[in-house]
């Protein structure tokens, strides 16, 4: 039994903009390609990138402050305090209807805050980045997106975060 190969669905709007997209932004990294005298691999040189903008990281708790907190509850953990707490239904409606005029795909966005981690890996990856609305998210995450994030120092690899609607700031 053979099936049927199936075609394709067609490409939106959307989609093309992300390729065109994701293609201009290879061709910005991208210095040149030196190929090899002796049949090697290619190298391909990069040009430099900016520094990621500077931002100011969060206050840590000391760890005489984290014992203080959880002392007496069996089931605290460890980690950073819960600040964030989930938007109920109501916030989550008032921030969509806030971001309605600029949530879009290929808008631009800076993000001004994020969930917190133990070591702060997570800050230190995301804050003060600047990039792009990718794709917006179904009903079930309709609170976040992606974004495409702009390459800093480094990188050469395209980064694609998900991330909290409340987190974003639009530019220009």
């Amino acid at each position: 039994m053979e099936r049927e190969a199936v075609a394709p669905a067609p490409a939106t709007k959307d989609d093309i903009w992300r390729r065109q997209y994701r293609e201009d932004m290879a061709r910005k990294r991208t210095m040149g390609v030196q190929p090899d005298l002796f049949d090697g691999p290619s190298i391909t040189h990069y040009h430099r990138l900016p520094r990621r903008p500077a931002f100011t990281m969060p206050p840590r708790e000391t760890l005489a402050a984290k014992l203080e907190r959880i002392k007496g509850n069996p089931l605290a953990t460890f980690g950073p305090p819960g600040d964030r707490q989930p938007l109920s239904p109501m916030e989550k409606e008032k921030l969509l209807r806030s971001a309605a005029n600029w949530l879009r795909v290929g808008q631009r966005v800076r993000v001004k805050d994020s969930m917190r981690s133990v070591d702060g890996s997570i800050e230190r990856r995301v804050l003060g980045r600047e990039g792009v609305i990718w794709r917006l998210c179904s009903v079930i995450f309709d609170d976040h997106t992606y974004v495409f994030l702009d390459p800093v120092r480094g990188e050469r690899s395209e980064k694609v975060v998900f991330i909290e609607i409340r987190d974003l700031e639009p530019i220009e």
